[in-house]
């Protein structure tokens, strides 16, 4: 399978998810904008939209970062093939047994005896997306260890943070009120900015093979000379 024929198989899997969410939540945006400033109506449906605006930011972004470790995984790529990042996010359980050297002398032994082995081993990448409470500082996280980009929402991270926030005081029946339809938009570009810029990370993602380098020096060169 060549790779535009790969990348397309989950693209349109990103773009039909997409779709009908940012459908869901302009329909439920237009009812908001048709009541009353002020009225209890107003209020009913500005929690409702919180609500379901946290639902589709979690839902989505934990959906494309499943598509992608997905992806990945069916690549059957060798960890000295991709980018550091990925390469050292697929070797956790290495590093847990590298945990249990009893003392330095066993660990460099452990580390050198089972490191070139590890970088000639297919990688398995688990699935991050396996928790509730979508919160910014997390997300960002997920992204940086598959080495997808994150500036929007980096920029974000205050309205995210408090979409999560006020989501969970609905989640658990306690007053939450946002003051104006335009307070409410805020956190809607933020959620709306977040989930397109997941998804054209991925998508980007698989159509260039980001994730892929060609040779184990280039994998460990790349990360001598590049922040982590």
């Amino acid at each position: 399978m060549n790779k535009n024929v790969f990348a397309e198989h989950f693209t349109k899997e990103i773009e039909k998810d997409l779709k009908w969410r940012d459908q869901e939540l302009a329909i439920m945006r237009k009812q908001l904008l048709q009541t009353t400033t002020n009225s209890d109506q107003e209020q009913t449906l500005l929690r409702a939209n919180v609500a379901i605006l946290y639902a589709h930011y979690e839902g989505f972004c934990k959906f494309c970062i499943g598509i992608y470790v997905e992806a990945l995984n069916k690549r059957k790529l060798k960890r000295k093939d991709l980018t550091w990042k990925i390469a050292v996010h697929s070797m956790k359980k290495f590093y847990l047994e590298l945990k249990k050297a009893e003392n330095q002398s066993e660990l460099f032994t452990n580390f050198m005896d089972g490191l070139n082995d590890k970088f000639d081993e297919v990688a398995v990448l688990e699935n991050l997306a396996e928790t509730s409470n979508l919160w910014p500082d997390l997300l960002l996280s997920w992204l940086n260890a598959l080495n997808l980009e994150c500036d929007n929402i980096q920029n974000q991270r205050y309205f995210l943070h408090q979409l999560v926030a006020r989501r969970n005081k609905i989640a658990h029946g306690k007053p939450m009120t946002i003051a104006t339809k335009l307070a409410f938009d805020d956190y809607a570009n933020a959620a709306i900015l977040a989930m397109h810029e997941v998804a054209l990370g991925v998508v980007s993602a698989l159509e260039s093979r980001s994730y892929q380098r060609a040779s184990i020096v280039h994998t460990i060169f790349s990360h001598a000379t590049t922040d982590v």
